[in-house]
């Protein structure tokens, strides 16, 4: 039931993705971020991929969201695995038009 209750949460839009307190929004050519996860403010022509992977060596499994440009990474958003794919879907259609 409390799944539930979090997925319920979830709101997308064209420019906007929303979860719980967390807000990724395109305005204005860039990629931003507000909420519990990282702040991030990233010009979204320069987006090339979006990779996540979870650092075993870390004392917490966090799931990292990178964002890539010209091979190397311009930020990085610490997002819940339950959601990481959906994001990285979102991010990668709105950055490739």
């Amino acid at each position: 039931m409390a799944l539930l209750e979090e997925m319920s949460t979830l709101t997308t839009t064209n420019t906007e993705f929303i979860w719980k307190k967390n807000k990724i929004v395109i305005e204005n050519g860039y990629l931003t971020t507000s909420g519990v996860i990282n702040n991030i403010r990233v010009p979204l022509n320069a987006i090339e991929t979006v990779v996540w992977s979870i650092n075993p060596a870390k004392p917490t499994l966090s799931p990292c969201l990178k964002i890539i440009g010209k091979g190397i990474v311009l930020a990085e958003i610490q997002i819940g695995i339950d959601i990481i794919n959906d994001v990285q879907d979102w991010i990668l259609t709105k950055s490739n038009g």
